[in-house]
């Protein structure tokens, strides 16, 4: 007689199909970001201007859209597949119990509503603030943005980059 252990729940509860168990990539989603940038970058050129829009995307924004989709993450608003099951809505539990200092530093990081703030950015509000050093830094451990600097896919990178080389090594 097979006596489950939790390692079985856990596979049992994952394939419940309630529960919604495909989980999204960043890589589908920051393409089409990328098509739209082109589309966009062309009309303003009135003409397409190819490869040089997805090196352009990657370069301003990639980052960028990486930190944004963590701390989507983190809040358990969209679980994404390139960070772990374990971080996933990591941040609610304190925000539930009442951690104003948690949810202070998440709405803190998204302040710019262009770009997330960095550890060091918090790091110096903080301390001007005079808040208590240890518990941001255990926060922001928890939040570990900086797990989102993820490498874009390289066959982005070649395809946007051959111009460029090949100008470079002829120049």
């Amino acid at each position: 007689m097979n006596v489950p252990t939790e390692s079985m729940d856990c596979e049992i509860v994952a394939d419940q199909p309630w529960l919604g168990n495909h989980v999204p990539s960043l890589l589908p989603v920051a393409w089409d970001e990328i098509q739209r940038h082109k589309w966009i970058e062309s009309e303003k050129a009135r003409r397409d201007v190819g490869q040089a829009a997805v090196s352009d995307w990657l370069r301003r924004f990639w980052w960028r859209f990486c930190r944004w989709r963590r701390i989507e993450h983190v809040e358990g608003i969209q679980r994404w597949y390139e960070f772990s099951l374990e971080d996933f809505a990591k941040v609610m539990r304190p925000i539930l119990n009442d951690d104003r200092l948690m949810l202070v530093i998440i709405e803190l990081m998204k302040a710019d509503h262009i770009r997330v703030m960095n550890d060091l950015e918090v790091i110096e509000w903080a301390r001007d603030t005079g808040l208590p050093m240890d518990r941001v830094i255990e926060i922001l451990g928890d939040i570990h943005i900086n797990v989102a600097r993820l490498d874009p896919p390289v066959e982005w990178l070649r395809r946007s980059n051959t111009g460029s080389v090949n100008r470079t090594m002829n120049s």
